[in-house]
This record gives C-alpha cells, sequence and structure tokens, in this order.
C-alpha cells in the first residue's frame, strides 16, 4: 500500500504537474464562453517585447522558452523540497532539544523495558520478531509523549520512567517493525503544502501530495491500528489500553475534530481502545491443526 501511494503521488507530481506546467505556459489565451484572458506566458511575453522592442539587437525569445525555464524553476522547488524533508528530522530534534546521550540510569530503564518485552515474546505463541531501536534519545521535561523523528525515538524523560512506558514503547516498536520510518521519510520529501498557492502561477508545487491526501491519512491511521496490534501481540494489550486511557489528555485524538479524523493521521483514542478489546490474538498452529 505505501510503494502504490508514493508511486502515484509522485507520478502526479512529477508527470501531470510538469504538463500542467509547460500547458499553462504556452497557452494564448483562456476561453470562458464569451470571457477570453490572455495566458500568463503570453502575458510575459508581450510585456518582454515591448521593455526591449528599443534595443539594436533584442534577444527574442518564445513562450516554450518560457516555459523551459518555468519546468527548471518547478524542478528547483522539487530540489529544495527533498533537502528540506531529509533536514526535517534534525532541525526538529534541534527544536526539542533531545539528548542524544542518555544517561547511565535512563539507559537502564529503556533495557529493562525492552527485556520485559523480549521475556514476554518468548511465552506467547506465533509472536512477532522484536529489535531494539539502534538510535534513541530523550527529550528533558515534564512531557508523557514517545515518537520517532526520523530515524531515532524520542522519548520523554518522565515517561521513561512511568509504569505505561513498556506498552507505548512496543507499540513504537511497531513502527520500526515494518516499512514506515521509510515511508515517513519519503513523505516529507514532498513539497510543503503551504507552496500550493504557487498553482495560480503555473507552478503546482504539492498536486501529488493533495490529491492523494485522504489515501495517505487514511494509510497513517491503518498504520496507527497495526502497531496497536503489534503491541497486543507482544502481550501487552491490556497495559497499552490502560496506557491510552490514563494518557489520553497528551495524545492526539483524545477530543472531538471537525469532520472527524478523515484529514488527521491519528484515529480517535476511543477507536484504538475499542480495537484493541475486540482483539483476538492468532491460533497457534497445534491449535489449528486440531
Amino acid at each position: 500500500m505505501w510503494f502504490t501511494l508514493l508511486l502515484l503521488s509522485w507520478s502526479v507530481e512529477i508527470v501531470l504537474g510538469g504538463w500542467f506546467v509547460y500547458y499553462f505556459w504556452t497557452v494564448k489565451a483562456w476561453t470562458v464562453g464569451d470571457i477570453t484572458e490572455f495566458g500568463l506566458g503570453y502575458d510575459v511575453l508581450f510585456v518582454y517585447h515591448s521593455l526591449t522592442q528599443s534595443l539594436r539587437h533584442p534577444y527574442l525569445i518564445t513562450q516554450v522558452q518560457i516555459a523551459y525555464f518555468a519546468l527548471i524553476v518547478y524542478a528547483a522547488f522539487h530540489v529544495l523540497a527533498i533537502a528540506r524533508g531529509l533536514a526535517f528530522p534534525g532541525r526538529e530534534r534541534l527544536r526539542l532539544g533531545v539528548r542524544m546521550q542518555p544517561s547511565i540510569r535512563e539507559v537502564e530503564r529503556f533495557d529493562r523495558a525492552f527485556a520485559q518485552l523480549a521475556r514476554g515474546r518468548l511465552t506467547i505463541p506465533e509472536a512477532p520478531q522484536l529489535k531494539k531501536p539502534r538510535w534513541w534519545a530523550v527529550r528533558d521535561g515534564h512531557g508523557l509523549q514517545i515518537r520517532w523523528v526520523g530515524w531515532v525515538l524520542v522519548i520523554d524523560r518522565d515517561l521513561l520512567v512511568s509504569k505505561h512506558f513498556p506498552a507505548l514503547f512496543a507499540h513504537q516498536l511497531g513502527h520500526s517493525h515494518s516499512f514506515d520510518l521509510l515511508t515517513r521519510t519519503l513523505w516529507n520529501i514532498f513539497p510543503s503544502l503551504r507552496w500550493a498557492p504557487l498553482t495560480f502561477f503555473g507552478l503546482p508545487n504539492a498536486c501529488g501530495r493533495i490529491l492523494f491526501y485522504p489515501f495517505w491519512m487514511k494509510y497513517w491511521r491503518d498504520r496507527v491500528f497495526a502497531c496497536d496490534e503489534y503491541a497486543a501481540r507482544l502481550g501487552q494489550r491490556h497495559q497499552l489500553i490502560r496506557a491510552l486511557d490514563t494518557l489520553n489528555w497528551t495524545m492526539e485524538g483524545h477530543t472531538a475534530t471537525p469532520g472527524g479524523r478523515w484529514f488527521h493521521e491519528t484515529p480517535y483514542l476511543e477507536s484504538r481502545i475499542d480495537r484493541l478489546m475486540r482483539y483476538q490474538a492468532p491460533l497457534t498452529r497445534t491449535s489449528s491443526r486440531a
């Protein structure tokens, strides 16, 4: 699903977006009913010829050349977007003020939580694979959040000492156990939605992102449910329910939003809890043969 969405989004962004740029700048006039309006490329060409007609040897340009220049600008915006997207995790960690070198006590708490999940996994039939994050960091303060910022797991210090940490940790491990971190990286390199108004000037930045935005939000909500199931398969179902119920005020999805969650990456917390309560562990191979 993630690969299909990326392929479709970038196809619209590059192919259809590039066609729009070329057509926008080469069309001579737009006609709607009885109203005819000259195209922006034709206006630019007219202004250029008006300013250069007094020169002895003016450099002649055509609308096609203007369109090619617009395509170069359009490509430059995407190169800038890729650079911004790749740099975003580092800038976000600097903004949050995280410590990339946890203290000895924090490392011990982290290792105890992971060891607890590893021990529990050994007693659960058909439990998923478990792998310790390669990079993790701590954010000082009174927050109770845990999230991936790029490929680094950032944990609020107060959550690290909380009894709810192992369950929420198990949920986040579900993201690193899938293609979520890679997909998020490739999602971040799309042009910003704030650049979309440039479409009125023939540069349809973020058109692929906008066209498939509801599908992307649905994909991210499904990934949240999938990671909840991953934690449940590690034996953390009841613990995760308690964590979501107790710490709901610190998480997205605990209050109503206009239009529901159609344009949000996370589902309502109650929907997550409801799915966990209805979750049934997969049957073992022995019991399925019986």
